[in-house]
């Protein structure tokens, strides 16, 4: 199970793009869902989204101004 935490929070932490990201949580939200996983487990992949988000929407405002 641990695995498959990292794994999340890699694939997270290396989306390029928002719909990346955005199909990696639904991924995230359906495995974490299915395995029945505490607020513990998910909270290192879920701080992954968070930080990836972040970087994300940062790099697209550098882009329009």
């Amino acid at each position: 199970m641990e695995k498959e935490i990292a794994r999340f929070e890699n694939k997270m932490k290396n989306c390029e793009s928002m719909t990346d990201l955005l199909l990696a949580m639904s991924s995230w939200q359906s495995f974490s869902r299915n395995n029945g996983l505490t607020e513990e487990q998910k909270r290192r992949v879920d701080e992954a989204y968070l930080e990836a988000e972040a970087r994300l929407i940062g790099n697209v405002k550098k882009s329009l101004w």
